[in-house]
């Protein structure tokens, strides 16, 4: 019966991590942090990003397949959008889906405000039986040509309001609160910068600083740099990116994240779970929108 207790509790500890593997993978998908971002773009995409794990051979080892789709309905004034994900990080198998809405205003020439909300469940196999946890989220997005202010709480509520996470920590709802602007040139030279501070009063607080360089709309690199508090321990890594525009409706792209989080074990301060290092692939489909537009969302 205790094996049992223990094999439960290890995927349930699992299940209050990996329900933001969407969050914390969010260098190529924004929509995982907020749902007033869906058709923010202007535009109808589709993206695709498949984290690999090396574990000692020279075929790579899939262990999540991440899927989002949104864009702009009723004349731009709405966005829908929709995100899935299956993981196996870590050796625990759970998958989710999440839908998100957001209405959007534009005030004058000079900027738009969208809210949006998101709802989805998560599910988790627990010794055979099949479990699934409601949750939603709200988030608000302030937008101009050059600078965006995003404020959201994508997991606002879920079902499970008592799970407690790796070590017996508390279930990770972080509110993110992020600031982001872009110079040079959107033709030319374009710099995008972004910093995002993830507030969780019970499990810890991040700080993510992200950067990346535009050259002719064709070629894209960039860095992002996190220090999370992950199971009790200070996390800081640097996860660098690429990206290449093959055409105007698919772009192709890479991140490198050396430090995935380490698990601490059920019963253990000392002993953990460390993963490998993930490389994430990413594949984008965009449709056409205005070809008069500059909006530098897309290149963040």
């Amino acid at each position: 019966m205790k094996k049992y207790f223990l094999a439960a509790f290890m995927a349930l500890s699992s299940l209050a991590n990996a329900q933001t593997i969407l969050e914390d993978q969010f260098q190529f998908n924004f929509l995982a942090l907020n749902p007033a971002f869906a058709g923010a773009r202007e535009t109808f995409s589709m993206n695709a990003m498949l984290g690999n794990q090396f574990n000692g051979t020279l075929r790579p080892q899939q262990i999540y397949q991440l899927f989002s789709t949104d864009g702009a309905i009723q004349q731009g004034r709405g966005g829908l959008g929709l995100q899935a994900f299956n993981s196996n990080s870590a050796g625990f198998n759970n998958s989710g889906v999440k839908v998100s809405y957001a209405y959007r205003k534009q005030i004058g020439d000079l900027f738009s405000v969208a809210l949006g909300a998101n709802a989805g469940f998560i599910y988790q196999p627990v010794l055979g039986l099949k479990q699934m946890y409601p949750y939603a989220g709200l988030g608000g997005l302030l937008n101009a040509e050059r600078f965006y202010v995003s404020l959201s709480k994508p997991v606002a509520f879920i079902k499970e309001e008592g799970l407690l996470g790796n070590s017996g920590e508390p279930l990770k709802k972080p509110f993110y609160t992020m600031l982001g602007f872009s110079l040079g040139e959107y033709d030319g030279t374009m710099f995008n910068l972004s910093a995002l501070i993830e507030t969780n009063k019970a499990v810890g607080n991040g700080f993510h600083l992200n950067g990346k360089a535009w050259f002719g709309r064709k070629f894209g690199l960039g860095v992002s740099y996190r220090s999370q508090d992950v199971s009790g321990d200070r996390v800081n890594k640097l996860i660098p990116m690429a990206e290449f525009q093959v055409s105007d409706a698919i772009r192709l792209g890479a991140s490198y994240d050396s430090k995935p989080p380490i698990f601490k074990t059920t019963g253990s301060q000392t002993s953990n779970l460390q993963q490998n290092g993930i490389l994430q692939i990413y594949f984008r489909y965009e449709g056409r929108g205005d070809e008069r537009s500059t909006n530098r969302l897309k290149y963040y």
